[in-house]
């Protein structure tokens, strides 16, 4: 089964280490979407789309330009299963087995569910049904018919049959002994980002932000990602380890290479406190 990984060049780094996870976990064919490499995209930079009924610009420079990427596939494969995934989402182990007792041909999609709702960040995408022309959904949403959250939740899709996937093939910034896909899910948190300037849009209401900033002013405990300009430090320990980890064991299977790291590092796509605890550095 192949896996797409989407990206762009914030990411691009973090999508090569999940790529090096996936085939450490038993996949062969893992191929990496670059935001930069899709003309369909590109021609819309800079354009307006609908987000929660409001407009919202499409700019190349946020660190999750790549989302959109995520119903690319259909167009570039049309036989068997693939899956589709962020480029902050790894593998811990192998989860063939499980999904050869998962996977039916009568399926179309097959993701998570999160708080009832549907997740597109890990999917399952049968390509041998026409699930969706990529072309005429960028096509609608930049023309401002569909909406870009209802596109991320699945729910414009209601002619195809969708299957529930168990939440352990998408385990938000957690890891133990029945995760199979870590996703380090809060952007503020991902371990490479360390310490670098946020580069992307927050959607918390003025309300929330208000009450974060008395908290902070007065001491109390606060959501730090509201007031961070930052990229924060990973709270959890297992998570920090295992990005680290398979960070180190890509760059030492070549799966990045030195260049990488310097070209990531000089342009701040993954922070010199990270790079400090790769054992490049040892």
């Amino acid at each position: 089964m192949k896996v797409f990984i989407q990206s762009n060049k914030f990411q691009k780094l973090a999508a090569k280490a999940a790529r090096y996870s996936f085939i450490k976990n038993g996949f062969n064919d893992v191929e990496i979407l670059d935001l930069e490499n899709c003309n369909v995209l590109n021609r819309n930079i800079g354009k307006q789309y609908l987000r929660n009924g409001k407009l919202v610009n499409f700019e190349y420079n946020d660190l999750q330009s790549f989302t959109l990427l995520r119903f690319l596939p259909p167009k570039i494969q049309s036989s068997g299963f693939c899956i589709v995934i962020d480029p902050d989402i790894f593998a811990i182990k192998n989860p063939l087995e499980n999904l050869r007792k998962i996977i039916t041909k009568d399926v179309d999609i097959f993701c998570t569910e999160i708080n009832n709702q549907l997740r597109s960040e890990v999917m399952i995408l049968n390509l041998e049904n026409k699930i969706w022309d990529y072309n005429r959904l960028i096509d609608d949403l930049f023309n401002k018919r569909i909406d870009y959250s209802e596109l991320l939740n699945l729910s414009l899709f209601k002619n195809l049959k969708i299957k529930k996937l168990d939440i352990v093939f998408n385990h938000h910034d957690k890891i133990n002994e029945e995760t199979i896909f870590l996703h380090t899910s809060n952007r503020i948190t991902q371990p490479w980002k360390e310490d670098l300037n946020i580069n992307f849009k927050t959607f918390f209401t003025n309300k929330y932000k208000f009450i974060n900033l008395i908290k902070y002013l007065l001491k109390m405990n606060y959501d730090p990602r509201v007031i961070s300009k930052k990229f924060l430090k990973h709270p959890n320990v297992n998570v920090n380890n295992f990005i680290i980890k398979t960070f180190n064991d890509a760059i030492k299977n070549e799966h990045i290479s030195k260049d990488d790291l310097n070209f990531a590092v000089m342009n701040n796509y993954i922070s010199r406190t990270f790079i400090n605890k790769l054992y490049i550095n040892e």
